[in-house]
């Protein structure tokens, strides 16, 4: 979120784990040699005996969540819930995930036979036999497995089809990730102090009302441009949004003390903030010395 790149929560969630942990999620989202480090850093954490290794594994299901990978986001979900068995926000992935799973197993069948007909499909148009092609589409469109936009603007654009499929085919409709993820984004420890629309791997469409957001995206621009005097600007606003959440509940102090502390660990330590490293300070748990 903080990062460079849509990253995990600053703080490592609600739970208060080391800060390593946020660079590590961070690099996730960086090159593939960056990803495979930041993975190969969780799962060692989330393996060992520590007593907070609950969320070194749950930050994985998280990411594995990012990439799709199923079964890795059930194994940690699950790996999680074992190491901190009381805590509701672990049991809750893990059945959340474990639900999704048994859903794509059930539908897997049925995805096999539709990427069948995809592929003979394409086939037949590349060797004009329109025909055989038409009867795979008709399948597919009937099933809902291939929309208008496809038939219309994707693989089959240049292919002769049959019109009348055209006319059946529906539009795109929603997709079933996407609204997983809202599901998740509702449910997130940090839901109520920070924008997640830039969460789980997904891009930001548009700036966000959130002030705390909007401002620590300022931020960022500023890095960017090499503008001192307009990141502290930005800085100060960050800060000063943090403290009004502090003084919500002590909940929000908690949520607020973990975005302070990551920001601080992103402005001092990485690459992408050094222009403006010297202004790390600003949110410094140390005082800043007044002139």
């Amino acid at each position: 979120m903080l990062g460079c790149s849509s990253g995990s929560v600053p703080g490592g969630g609600r739970f208060g784990i080391e800060l390593i942990q946020e660079q590590a999620i961070l690099d996730f989202y960086g090159s593939e040699e960056e990803r495979s480090s930041a993975l190969a850093l969780l799962k060692s954490s989330c393996r060992s005996l520590r007593p907070n290794r609950g969320l070194s594994c749950y930050n994985l299901a998280i990411l594995y969540l990012a990439l799709d990978d199923i079964p890795s986001a059930q194994e940690y979900a699950l790996r999680a819930r074992t190491g901190d068995p009381r805590d509701p926000l672990y049991s809750e992935l893990y059945f959340q995930i474990s639900l999704r799973n048994k859903e794509a197993n059930s539908a897997q069948l049925q995805e096999e036979e539709s990427e069948r007909l995809y592929r003979i499909a394409i086939e037949a148009c590349k060797s004009k036999d329109l025909e055989k092609a038409n009867a795979s589409l008709k399948i597919l469109v009937e099933s809902g497995e291939i929309t208008k936009e496809t038939l219309s603007k994707g693989v089959f654009a240049d292919c002769e089809i049959d019109k009348s499929l055209l006319k059946i085919a529906k539009v795109n409709s929603v997709k079933y990730s996407k609204e997983y993820y809202k599901s998740l984004e509702k449910k997130h420890p940090y839901q109520s102090v920070w924008d997640l629309s830039g969460e789980f791997g997904r891009k930001v469409e548009k700036p966000s009302n959130n002030k705390l957001t909007h401002a620590w995206e300022e931020v960022r621009k500023a890095s960017k441009a090499k503008d001192l005097n307009s990141a502290k600007i930005h800085i100060l606003s960050f800060k000063s949004g943090l403290e009004a959440i502090s003084r919500e509940s002590n909940s929000s102090k908690h949520l607020a003390t973990n975005l302070r502390k990551a920001a601080y660990l992103l402005l001092s330590e990485d690459s992408h903030f050094a222009s403006i490293k010297v202004l790390a300070k600003e949110l410094s748990d140390t005082p800043t010395p007044q002139n």
